[in-house]
């Protein structure tokens, strides 16, 4: 079963993602936060840039996951990715001390004419740009037969 995801990115990335020039999302940090160890091959992720609307939907073609990161990881990862990452100096410099990656290639990217496709889960506000709707991140105990 696969499950449903919202990415929210900065706008600038919106007509990369579209056209193919943008191939790989990044997602580094210090922790295991979403989308790490969450997102699979064949998964929906919608795409909102901040401050506004879902405006596409993409399928989730490969995705790589790297820990234990360290600085020198960091600028290995942008030597070989960051012709797809799109993520600039200030991007790579933000991100010198991040300890967790997962890099998510997609298929499929389309535009999306409106809102009602997505789940509503997805839409309630929160500060975190990664959102999953999917009834395993329920408790066990709380989950269907």
């Amino acid at each position: 079963m696969s499950t449903t995801h919202l990415m929210i990115v900065h706008p600038r990335y919106i007509a990369p993602l579209l056209s193919g020039t943008k191939s790989l999302e990044s997602r580094l940090g210090q922790d295991r936060r979403a989308p790490f160890g969450k997102v699979s091959l064949g998964d929906v992720v919608y795409i909102k840039p901040t401050g506004q609307r879902v405006i596409a939907k993409a399928i989730v073609h490969r995705v790589e996951e790297f820990e234990d990161l360290n600085p020198d990881d960091i600028l290995n990862l942008r030597e070989m990715y960051d012709d797809r990452i799109m993520g600039g100096d200030q991007y790579w410099e933000s991100k010198s001390s991040a300890r967790y990656a997962t890099l998510i290639e997609f298929k499929k990217v389309s535009m999306l004419r409106d809102e009602s496709t997505v789940p509503s889960e997805l839409l309630v506000a929160n500060r975190n740009a990664w959102r999953i709707a999917d009834s395993s991140n329920e408790p066990e105990d709380r989950q269907a037969a």
